[in-house]
């Protein structure tokens, strides 16, 4: 009888709490915006989050913002609820993942955008002073175009410490083929007029 009466009053309680749970309010994205800037505030204090990296998050809760706007003019309905939880948990995902690397790389890695205009400027500067044609800088902005390609393809799940070391290793390579081809002499001779 004892044992009888346990298991209901067990049941009971996980049944209320299930309900309880099912009844929290959803919290509106815009709500939700300010929490965010304030862990992307204070990972920018501790050094676990670059500059670069905070914008990237910020831009990315703003159209999130944006979009639940849009989702608000005709109702909000429990799939576009879903849909906005699911893109504010992979924005959440990018915070914690860019903290752990802070947290084990001390020196963050530059920023993408930083490194492309970096390579830009080498590549505008070689055409200026005419070590690089324009088609060959042209080649070199197609394969900085396709890191760019593989890089937006790793955000979306998150970049990783791998795929950020393998990012970095694609940067450090076009920047030395740019080296190699503002500093041979095949332009003295001819050579490579495209």
């Amino acid at each position: 009888m004892k044992k009888t009466t346990l298991f209901l009053a067990a049941t009971a309680a996980l049944t209320l709490g299930a309900s309880a749970a099912s009844a929290a309010p959803w919290l509106p994205i815009i709500e939700r915006q300010a929490m965010m800037n304030d862990r992307i505030d204070a990972g920018l204090a501790r050094g676990e989050i670059t500059p670069s990296q905070a914008s990237l998050m910020r831009a990315d809760m703003a159209s999130l913002v944006s979009l639940e706007g849009r989702y608000r003019y005709g109702g909000l309905s429990s799939r576009e609820k879903l849909d906005l939880d699911r893109r504010y948990a992979a924005i959440d995902d990018q915070v914690s993942l860019a903290m752990a690397d802070g947290a084990v790389a001390p020196t963050p890695l530059a920023a993408l955008e930083d490194r492309k205009l970096e390579i830009e400027s080498r590549l505008e500067a070689g055409i200026r002073s005419g070590q690089l044609t324009p088609a060959e800088a042209q080649v070199l902005r197609d394969d900085f175009d396709a890191i760019a390609s593989v890089e937006a393809d790793y955000r979306v799940g998150g970049i990783s410490p791998s795929e950020r070391s393998d990012l970095m290793a694609r940067l450090d390579d076009l920047s030395a083929r740019i080296h190699v081809s503002r500093t041979d002499d095949d332009r003295v001779y001819g050579y490579n007029r495209y």
